[in-house]
């Protein structure tokens, strides 16, 4: 994951009430078992847990954008 810091990645994310969504952010750190990022839907700072992230990809940019 650490190779991600600094990167817009799309996570598929499981939390833990077990509610899966997909997440455009870009990534602040990685430690400790989790991953700090801008989330671009919260539009706010926020903590994944990385045993919750299902998939990570470099996010693709918007048409137009």
């Amino acid at each position: 994951m650490e190779r991600f810091i600094g990167k817009v990645v799309q996570l598929i994310y499981i939390d833990r009430k077990r509610e899966v969504s997909i997440r455009d952010v870009r990534v602040i750190s990685v430690k400790a078992g989790r991953l700090k990022a801008y989330c671009f839907q919260a539009q706010a700072i926020r903590i994944f847990n990385l045993d919750g992230i299902i998939d990570v990809e470099i996010a693709r940019k918007k048409e137009g954008a």
